[in-house]
């Protein structure tokens, strides 16, 4: 059945000879509507041939008269939101407060730490700097901008570029293309830029003995990027994947250490070396004194390994069949403390087979509440347990309290969920896997500016909050950025609780300010 859009359209275009689309009727001075052809375009988009023939002369007109109303009606109705649009704002930003966390890269001297230890070489006539190039790349991560395509909204923000004190942003495929032009050493130069960012940390807390926490975690890849591997992968079955392993500071949450393997290297594949290499990063007034692992990170040459340097260790044993003979053993002795009516604590000091050592194991014991309902009767067990075993070398704390110390451990896998949802770790976009380790050191920079930002800055209730919510609550706020030079300021919607937090950031910001000028005129400095 065949519409009537080519046959009973009454309005023609004399010059060009063909109809006039509804679309161009609507454009016509002052938004008005002609009259004539309006009952005809309509009917020749919702009328059949069979439907039109029906329609009598007067029908016709009701309909057009109801039709006539109807627009009017409706755009009275949207006519109060349907404002004019002018692209003229030169002061607009969506990242309203964007300005406090550059002002916290400026107290530290971000761009010219990047600038000391990342020298790339560019072409002489290369409109950006390596370290400009990277100083964008970590704003765009901070701001969430964590694809490519994204990172260009920068070039249309100029409130961004008015707190930046810049004329224009390099564009994404520059960023693209410093990635592409990195290599191994260049790479090196992006752990060091992270090593002396977290040494200037230290320095200004004062000295410290800290914890390491250290966990894997698989990061799949949508594509044929170089170097993955189909290996373990809990979400994604059968799909190829990077394995990353991360080295966090307990407490602060700092990262110290990254890196990027194959999806079939294990959990304890490559350990020692990139815990090695961790040792290494770990900067000025730092001393570390331990570190906590999970079952996947249980062998006996990681345990020899940190007992012959002196470094105290907390580890989790998976529950094996050399493992479960002392569980029986202790049961068999019926020495457990218990705890509580739940839980119950045992520890022993024994090698297991093929060990070389002997070493403290700390047991703890779950009793299971399980019923089971029959036809009748429900039936109780009674006397069933699960079990968890720690393996550690540390004699000061009791088997209670080296539980409940490694348990703080497990704060490392909300880190990672945080690099993941805050700037991105798992996104890796690009072919070689060079460059995506690159990108990976770029965010983890951006990561450490943040948690920086979080412990220095923010007050004690926002001090918890994960990047996504920083960036929801208190950065990403659209704003103007007005006046200039010294009257420069942010304009803001009105909102009491953010701006008590900002006040309260720049308060600290203060004191933030005096302990880094104290720290530079400082001998030791």
């Amino acid at each position: 059945m065949r519409l009537k859009s080519d046959i009973f359209c009454k309005k023609f275009d004399k010059k060009r000879g063909t109809p006039i689309l509804i679309g161009e009727l609507v454009k016509q001075p002052n938004n008005t509507i002609p009259k004539e052809g309006v009952l005809t375009i309509m009917i020749s988009r919702f009328l059949t041939n069979n439907q039109l023939e029906s329609l009598s002369r007067q029908q016709k007109r009701d309909l057009q008269r109801q039709y006539e109303k109807s627009i009017k009606l409706l755009q009275s109705a949207t006519g109060k939101t349907n404002l004019p649009v002018i692209f003229d704002n030169t002061t607009v930003t969506g990242f309203g407060n964007f300005g406090l966390l550059e002002s916290l890269k400026r107290a530290v001297d971000f761009t010219g730490i990047v600038n000391k230890h990342f020298t790339v070489h560019r072409h002489h006539n290369s409109t950006y700097s390596a370290a400009e190039i990277i100083d964008t790349m970590v704003d765009c991560a901070a701001l969430g901008l964590l694809r490519f395509d994204h990172m260009n909204q920068l070039k249309f923000d100029p409130g961004y570029q008015k707190i930046k004190g810049i004329d224009r942003v390099p564009d994404e495929r520059t960023l693209r293309y410093l990635l592409s032009k990195l290599n191994i050493e260049d790479i090196e130069k992006l752990k060091k830029v992270n090593q002396a960012m977290l040494s200037m940390k230290a320095k200004i807390d004062a000295p410290r003995e800290i914890w390491i926490d250290t966990d894997d975690t698989v990061i799949t890849v949508f594509g044929a990027q170089q170097g993955c591997e189909v290996g373990y992968n809990p979400r994604y079955h059968g799909r190829s994947s990077y394995k990353a392993k991360v080295a966090f500071v307990s407490g602060s949450c700092e990262l110290l250490n990254a890196g990027l393997y194959g999806g079939k290297t294990s959990s304890n594949g490559d350990f020692l070396e990139f815990f090695q290499e961790t040792l290494s990063l770990v900067g000025h007034n730092t001393v570390v004194k331990g570190v906590r692992m999970d079952k996947g990170f249980f062998d006996q040459k990681n345990f020899t390994y940190l007992e012959d340097n002196s470094l105290e260790y907390v580890c989790k044993a998976p529950l094996n069949s050399s493992v479960w003979k002392v569980i029986k053993y202790l049961n068999s002795q019926n020495s457990w403390q218990e705890l509580d009516n739940t839980y119950a604590v045992n520890e022993i000091t024994v090698p297991l087979q093929s060990w070389e050592r002997a070493r403290r194991f700390v047991f703890i014991r779950e009793k299971v509440k399980t019923t089971t309902k029959g036809n009748q009767d429900a039936f109780a067990f009674t006397d069933l347990y699960d079990y968890e075993a720690i393996v550690t070398n540390m004699e000061d704390l009791s088997p209670e309290e080296i539980w409940h110390w490694y348990n703080k451990r497990c704060n490392v896998e909300n880190k990672i969920d945080e690099l993941k949802t805050g700037v991105g770790i798992e996104q890796t976009s690009q072919n070689e896997m060079v460059r995506n380790i690159a990108f990976m050191w770029i965010k983890i920079l951006s990561y450490n500016l943040l948690n920086w930002f979080r412990l220095a800055l923010l007050p004690a209730g926002a001090s918890s909050y994960e990047i996504p919510t920083i960036r929801r609550l208190i950065l990403n706020v659209p704003g103007n950025v007005v006046g200039n030079g010294r009257y420069r300021h942010v304009r803001l919607a009105a909102n009491q609780w953010l701006q008590q937090v900002v006040d309260n950031i720049k308060y600290r910001l203060k004191e933030f300010t005096c302990q880094r000028a104290w720290l530079l005129v400082s001998p030791s400095g």
